[in-house]
């Protein structure tokens, strides 16, 4: 036995050493690995921590900004948080190694950008309470508030004037809105035997209004800094900074690990042990990445597939048709009944959807969206997916949603894409559908040139905007003609648009999303200001067109009567040409407002009338002075018997009503001529000039 031990000299006990040595060591690196795991867990968890309270923060800002309330112990409680949980996260031992410089670093630059962020906090509440207040008080001034002042209606009409501003720069938080608003409220400062309680409720009022003008522009910039910080990205930049280094300590323990299981091969229990530890992670490793898999391609909620999984898969779609089903007012069920509630239909709206007509097309069924559901079907004509669209449509909105016995029914809107992108199309043509084809079901076509149209949109909004800014709404003239005489009567005033390129745009480009937007009351301001300004210089008569519908405007016909009476030796000069193809809500309100345009010393004229809306006792109803007969009628008399004898019914009526008549649209002589024979006193048109930035009077004879 000796001699046994003997013969095999140091090797069982080298074997002993290198087992119970490479036992040691794997003990010792396993307690490393898990310590490292344990703090790279938790420096993670506070990066995490930061963001999550960092999005909530900025999302109780944007609260505090928009709502009425104010819960600034909240804002100043998260940042706090912030603070404490970026302490805890730059205290971090693991962090003090010396692999770790880079993530040091970049949680420097993370706390400088911190301490700003906190700065600009501190501004904003500064300003919010005081701004939220003013606002809360002058935007919630009611009729009945204002009724002290119900024997003045032109300081209680100035009160309504001006809240409207206010709220139109609050609602779309644009300060500008709010520009000359002191100078425009002054004559309520000078009012004359006011009681105790107007006195009273006018200082108060200009003390808020003082307050919002003076603060609300730094409260925007503020609120766009606050927006603006970013802290995220630095976040992101130094969390990613300590994952790069924190490879350097795991590469170090795989490289350990694969020594150790090498040298382990000798003990048979160190293996198995091994193996069955790596087999109980791998299990678990395995199920995690299966719910983590499932997660990322389904909607918990509902089980369907989710939008990413939509948008995965898509390109391998063979002959696809996209069914997309969006609940109406979905939000108010939610805001009636309860988010639980809400949950509960769509939880049983992805049951509805899977109707058994639909499986002959190897349906596939998607959540993608709040209350949007998409079905896609494969190979399917477009006469047989109208009919399953109105399958669906007819079951859902006849079906009821039973919920804590409650009956609850919804309609919804339907919308059929076949074209790629698919789900880009389809929601195009659904927000357009919730406004045109409720009751219907729409269905995509490229004809639509919904893109492209939205697009056009955009473009052409921004571009007002910058001409707007850069003074880039101009007046361009035509002169009106006397067909006695030949001499230039007056001008009208046609609006053109200069953009950055210096190309000019008529109004045909831009002036019909214009009317959309808020610009449109500014380019019409911007218009009359030029025809005033052309006053002072020239000794012409000017017109300049606005839209029957705009004298409804009270922001609008303020500007007008405010301009007329300031330049009230001028007044006659102007004519007002009324837009007269646009529909009116109030015909006796337009009247009224006329005869109030009339007053100030302008003259009245209903533009393109022989078209649209127009009639004879419309006429006569709005005491209109001239009429400018629609130039597709005047294009087409001399080949058109029919718009010939239209145009002289319309010279022989305005003559008996002692109107005068303008043709537009003379493109030649023997228009003019023929116009003249009928007894127009006027025209205007291509024959006698083009319009120019210029105003040129025309040598015409004839």
């Amino acid at each position: 036995m000796n001699r046994l031990v003997l013969g095999l000299g140091w090797k069982p006990f080298a074997t002993l050493l290198v087992g119970l040595f490479s036992l040691g060591l794997l003990i010792y690196f396993y307690a490393q690995q898990r310590q490292l795991e344990y703090s790279y867990k938790e420096v993670r968890g506070n990066f995490h921590a930061i963001d999550s309270t960092y999005h909530r923060l900025n999302h109780q800002v944007l609260l505090n900004s928009l709502f009425a309330y104010s819960d600034q112990d909240a804002i100043m409680g998260a940042m706090r948080g912030i603070k404490e949980k970026f302490k805890v996260l730059n205290s971090a031992e693991v962090l003090h190694r010396s692999q770790y410089k880079k993530t040091r670093r970049k949680l420097q630059a993370l706390r400088i950008h911190l301490l700003s962020y906190e700065e600009m906090l501190e501004d904003f509440l500064m300003l919010n309470a005081g701004i939220k207040n003013s606002f809360a008080f002058l935007t919630s001034l009611s009729a009945e508030k204002i009724s002290v002042f119900e024997d003045d209606p032109q300081a209680s009409h100035l009160l309504f004037s001006i809240i409207a501003d206010v709220s139109r720069s609050r609602m779309l938080a644009d300060a500008s809105f709010l520009e000359g608003i002191e100078s425009k409220a002054l004559p309520l400062s000078r009012l004359k035997k006011m009681s105790r309680e107007q006195a009273s409720f006018v200082r108060s009022f200009l003390i808020h209004l003082h307050f919002i003008a003076s603060n609300y522009p730094q409260f925007i910039k503020t609120l766009s800094e606050i927006e603006k910080a970013d802290i995220d990205k630095d976040l992101e930049a130094a969390e990613e900074a300590f994952l790069n280094d924190a490879k350097t300590d795991f590469a170090f323990l795989e490289r350990v690990f694969f020594v150790l299981l090498v040298l382990l091969l000798v003990s048979v229990v160190t293996i198995a042990v091994l193996l069955l530890r790596m087999g109980i992670e791998n299990r678990r490793l395995h199920t995690l990445k299966t719910q983590l898999r499932y997660s990322l391609s389904h909607d918990l909620l509902t089980g369907l597939y989710s939008r990413k999984q939509f948008e995965e898969v898509q390109n391998a779609f063979e002959h696809p048709t996209l069914i997309l089903i969006n609940i109406n007012h979905f939000k108010h069920v939610n805001d009636f009944y309860g988010s639980a509630v809400g949950n509960a239909i769509l939880s049983e709206m992805a049951l509805l959807i899977r109707q058994p007509v639909l499986e002959a097309y190897s349906p596939e069924y998607f959540r993608l969206g709040g209350d949007d559901f998409g079905i896609v079907v494969h190979a399917v004509e477009p006469e047989r997916a109208m009919q399953l669209a109105t399958t669906l449509k007819k079951t859902i909105e006849s079906y009821a949603f039973v919920v804590d016995e409650i009956d609850i029914y919804i309609t919804v809107s339907v919308v059929i894409n076949r074209h790629v992108p698919l789900l880009e199309n389809a929601d195009l043509l659904l927000k357009q559908a919730r406004g045109r084809y409720r009751d219907m079901i729409a269905v995509y076509s490229e004809n639509l040139k919904l893109k492209e149209n939205a697009q056009l949109n955009i473009n052409v909004t921004r571009e007002v905007k910058e001409a707007l800014e850069s003074d880039g709404i101009v007046a361009w003239f035509q002169p009106i003609v006397d067909l006695q005489s030949g001499k230039t009567v007056k001008f009208e005033a046609l609006v053109r648009m200069k953009t950055a390129n210096d190309t000019v745009k008529g109004p045909a480009q831009f002036l019909s999303v214009a009317k959309k937007t808020p610009y449109y009351y500014r380019i019409t301001r911007k218009m009359i200001q030029h025809v005033f300004e052309a006053m002072q210089e020239t000794p012409y008569y000017f017109s300049v067109n606005i839209g029957m519908r705009d004298l409804e405007d009270e922001k609008l016909m303020d500007v007008l009567r405010e301009t007329l009476t300031q330049n009230s030796h001028f007044a006659h000069r102007l004519e007002i040409e009324l837009l007269e193809s646009e529909e009116l809500d109030d015909l006796r309100l337009v009247r009224t407002l006329i005869e109030e345009l009339k007053s100030l010393g302008c003259t009245i004229a209903i533009d393109d009338f022989g078209s649209g809306y127009s009639n004879f006792s419309y006429i006569v109803n709005l005491n209109a002075d001239v009429l400018k007969i629609d130039g597709s009628l005047i294009s087409t008399m001399l080949e058109n018997e029919i718009s010939y004898q239209t145009v002289k019914t319309i010279a022989d009526f305005a003559k008996n009503m002692g109107l005068a008549v303008v043709g537009e649209f003379v493109e030649s002589k023997e228009t003019a001529v023929a116009l003249k024979k009928m007894g127009i006193c006027c025209a205007q048109g291509y024959y006698f000039a083009k319009p120019s930035e210029e105003l040129a009077e025309p040598d015409i004879i004839f």
